[in-house]
């Protein structure tokens, strides 16, 4: 069982929770196809995008954190009904970090990933949940289950539906433990890709 606790994080820690996305999301197979084979430089990109995208998310939605002993070890990306998606000036803030220091032909691949998650979202209003990761060296350990039980009690409270999209297919049967299955698979950058569906509460 986790001894971390979850709770909104502040502006202060959005950089420590991009670190942890990152080492975190360093090795799932989308990041691998997108960013390139080696890791020390795949991470290196991870990190950028994702502050960017934290502090995006944090704007349109909430990023809660697992903390333990006051360190981030846990992060959990959720984006209201209607706000999924990157504004204008978000979009302008991560294209940089795409570009810099990257393999060619790392932002169209990054581009097109993001359109084919993006056409798949359900019109039906929902909670959108992701960038979720358990710091590396830590996962196993109840953290994730940690964040996914304070998330659906959020969108249950609201009587809400939620969605996400994964990568790895042992997040799937994780995923059914807290209410969700999948909607649909496809390839997304020759990767498996499940997206899921969480009905709202009655």
């Amino acid at each position: 069982m986790s001894d971390s606790e979850v709770r909104d994080l502040a502006r202060s820690q959005r950089r420590a929770a991009a670190d942890v996305l990152a080492r975190g999301m360093r090795d799932n197979p989308i990041n691998v196809a997108a960013f390139g084979p080696n890791p020390e430089r795949r991470e290196q990109a991870l990190t950028r995008f994702f502050r960017a995208a934290v502090y995006g998310v944090a704007g349109r939605g909430t990023v809660a954190g697992a903390l333990r002993e006051g360190r981030v070890v846990g992060v959990c990306g959720m984006a209201p009904p209607g706000r999924c998606h990157p504004t204008p000036g978000e979009k302008a803030r991560i294209l940089p970090t795409v570009l810099l220091g990257t393999p060619p032909g790392t932002t169209g691949r990054v581009v097109g990933w993001s359109n084919e998650w993006a056409r798949r979202d359900p019109a039906e209003p929902h909670w959108h949940l992701g960038p979720v990761a358990v710091d590396a060296g830590l996962q196993g350990q109840g953290i994730g289950s940690l964040m996914l039980a304070d998330f659906c009690a959020r969108v249950d409270d609201r009587r809400e539906a939620a969605y996400l999209e994964t990568d790895k297919r042992e997040n799937v049967k994780f995923y059914e433990r807290f209410g969700f299955t999948v909607l649909e698979e496809a390839e997304v950058l020759g990767v498996p890709n499940w997206f899921m569906h969480r009905p709202r509460a009655e």
